[in-house]
């Protein structure tokens, strides 16, 4: 066939068999698609062309062939589906480059004559072919290339089957591993929440106790003042009780002239002017005490009510016996002069 072109494959069709041998055909130039048309030519001659290797369609296109013939063609691989030319029985392979052979043929299970010497096949196909020396030998050759497929397949199966169990069980622990992180994760995060909280908790147990004891102690100090309260008004109050002192020495200074007078009866009749002086002290020292307790009753009352009324009490008296002793002066110092002479001889008699 000249270079360029096109072979009718009809042409070349003798009963049964396409003899395209010797006819320069490439990988490219192979009529794939008119062979498969006819479906009468069950048996295909290449041997002795140009073709390294099996277009894709071919296998698939040609499912129909029982004899094949690729001797002599420079072959270097065949295709891993070469397995399902399911009708095959007779396959000529010799005087090519193959090194190995696809694990497919196990399929080819009505295959009853192979040859495939002149091929640089390696091991261990290499010892499973023989020699293919005859006919005999080439029956063998099928017979064995078959049953060694069918073990290369189960091992090669089992081989799958334990890296996908392992590739399962590899995705079932990372499963479980992620799993196990994220229970970690939401425990963390639990218990984060629950200190959280329990601080929380204990700040406002905290504060509430705090400000439920400020409360007490306020409640406490409003009953009961405590001594520094006191000193904290003292300077307030020191005019007061600078009055009061000089009100208590004017007491004294009565206190004082009654018992000369009950000691000396006649003390009176060496100050004759004492009358007048008596008189107007006393009415004076009960003036200016009326302001005083009225002015210690405000303070008393508001920061130490409990002394308050002690004090005041006492104070209520004093200023009445300042009271009398002024009514009594103002009714006549003799008379009262009188009334202590007589109290005085009664005293001294009784002592002795």
């Amino acid at each position: 066939m000249s270079k360029g072109s096109k072979i009718v494959v009809k042409d070349y069709l003798d009963r049964d068999e396409f003899d395209l041998s010797l006819q320069s055909l490439t990988n490219s130039t192979l009529p794939v698609k008119d062979l498969a048309a006819n479906k009468k030519g069950k048996k295909l001659d290449l041997s002795k062309n140009q073709i390294t290797v099996l277009p894709d369609n071919f296998v698939f296109s040609m499912g129909h062939l029982v004899k094949l013939d690729l001797s002599a063609n420079g072959l270097r691989v065949l295709p891993d589906n070469f397995g399902n030319l399911a009708l095959l029985q007779h396959l000529d392979l010799f005087n090519n480059k193959l090194t190995v052979l696809p694990v497919g043929f196990y399929k080819l299970k009505l295959l009853k004559w192979l040859d495939v010497k002149e091929n640089p096949l390696e091991y261990p196909v290499q010892e499973v072919v023989g020699l293919c020396r005859n006919d005999t030998e080439c029956k063998t050759c099928a017979l064995q290339v078959s049953d060694f497929m069918k073990k290369e397949n189960a091992e090669q199966e089992k081989k799958k089957q334990k890296e996908l169990e392992l590739k399962r069980a590899k995705k079932e622990a990372l499963k479980r591993e992620l799993e196990r992180l994220e229970e970690l994760e939401n425990e963390e995060k639990k218990r984060i929440r629950q200190e959280g909280k329990a601080k929380e908790k204990a700040k406002r147990r905290a504060e509430f106790e705090k400000k439920q004891s400020q409360e007490q102690i306020k409640e406490e100090s409003q009953k009961c003042t405590p001594p520094t309260i006191a000193v904290k008004h003292s300077s307030r109050s020191l005019p007061d009780l600078n009055r009061i002192c000089l009100m208590s020495a004017l007491v004294l200074f009565v206190v004082a002239v009654t018992l000369a007078l009950l000691v000396k009866p006649d003390f009176g009749d060496q100050y004759v002017g004492l009358t007048t002086v008596t008189a107007d002290v006393l009415k004076s020292v009960g003036d200016a005490f009326s302001p005083v307790a009225t002015t210690l009753n405000t303070h008393l009352l508001t920061h130490a009510p409990n002394i308050q009324k002690s004090i005041v009490s006492t104070g209520e008296l004093l200023r009445e016996m300042l009271e009398i002793c002024g009514d009594t002066v103002k009714l006549g110092y003799e008379l009262a002069i009188q009334e202590l002479s007589q109290f005085s001889t009664y005293i001294q008699k009784t002592s002795s």
